[in-house]
């Protein structure tokens, strides 16, 4: 549970807000807090997030009906707001399981993956690979969406699943684009979070309270590199096991003491200004790309 990935959205302003930023080097065409919000991932982002999934599984569900398939999964559950700190911080996980090196966070999928794979599973094999095909087309049919933090994505153009996303965003390319691309901007803003005064500060804050409890790291990345080879080391005894919770819950609260999850997420959403001029246009058409699919979505709904 490394906080400056679990809190790692970041503003220009408080999220939500209706300010801009200007495009750099054209006063005249701002950005608008919807794509901040999307840069980071942030402010309206995760109950917009919401909205969309809500739409596409309900299109889906429609889809794979008429196709002679049952599609259970249920609607998508809400996201906790970047803006809650505790939320970002997560307390009471850390004081069950620390970071999770000695217990490991379960990889079991969520209930929507979880209900989709036991109806799949019910199946016969012809069936099966009946339900693949209806649900994701050939493969064959496939276009290549760029610019994603994973290189070039192939992206599906026939079955439920691409004409559920063609309904709402015009395209499975362009759902691809409004979909990774701020993904994209999300983690390389947040890497440079780091390196802000706002956040050398409050990590000075974060390190004097650790020091207080006894726990003389450098970072919250430190604190957990220390442990992990001190599992590899030891193994992940009782006496290890009490000690990461310890430390992750100490990071924890002192991460609220300092109000890091709250500078980051400030930080970041002011680093969006710093984006290149093609970066902060591309930005501008994903989020009216959005809006569209956000109207188209609540139709749906």
């Amino acid at each position: 549970m490394l906080l400056t990935v679990s809190v790692g959205c970041a503003g220009a302003r408080p999220a939500g807000r209706s300010g801009t930023t200007p495009l750099e080097g054209n006063p005249q065409q701002p950005l608008s807090s919807m794509a901040i919000d999307l840069a980071t991932h942030s402010g309206t982002w995760p109950a917009t997030e919401r909205t969309l999934m809500a739409a596409e599984i309900r299109l889906i569900r429609a889809c794979m009906q008429e196709k002679g398939f049952r599609y259970p999964a249920p609607d998508p559950p809400a996201r906790a707001a970047p803006e809650d700190e505790r939320a970002a911080v997560e307390l009471a996980d850390r004081s069950r399981t620390g970071y999770g090196i000695s217990r490991p966070p379960s990889q079991t999928p969520g209930p929507g993956s979880a209900s989709v794979d036991r109806y799949y599973r019910t199946l016969p094999a012809a069936r099966q690979r009946a339900f693949d095909q209806a649900l994701n087309g050939p493969p064959d049919k496939k276009v290549t969406v760029k610019e994603t933090d994973w290189g070039e994505v192939r992206v599906a153009t026939q079955g439920c699943d691409a004409e559920s996303r063609s309904r709402l965003a015009g395209s499975p390319a362009a759902w691809a684009r409004i979909t990774y691309i701020p993904e994209k901007y999300d983690n390389e803003l947040g890497q440079r979070v780091t390196s802000a005064p706002a956040y050398l500060r409050a990590m000075d804050e974060w390190r004097s309270c650790m020091a207080g409890r006894g726990l003389p790291y450098r970072s919250p990345e430190q604190a957990q590199g220390a442990l992990r080879k001190e599992s590899e080391a030891t193994g992940s005894t009782d006496a290890f096991r009490r000690r990461e919770i310890a430390v992750a819950v100490g990071d924890g609260e002192c991460a609220l003491r300092a109000h890091l999850p709250g500078v980051s997420l400030r930080v970041q959403r002011e680093l969006v200004a710093t984006l290149s001029r093609g970066e902060q246009q591309t930005l501008a058409e994903l989020a009216a790309l959005r809006e569209g699919a956000l109207r188209r979505a609540g139709m749906v709904l």
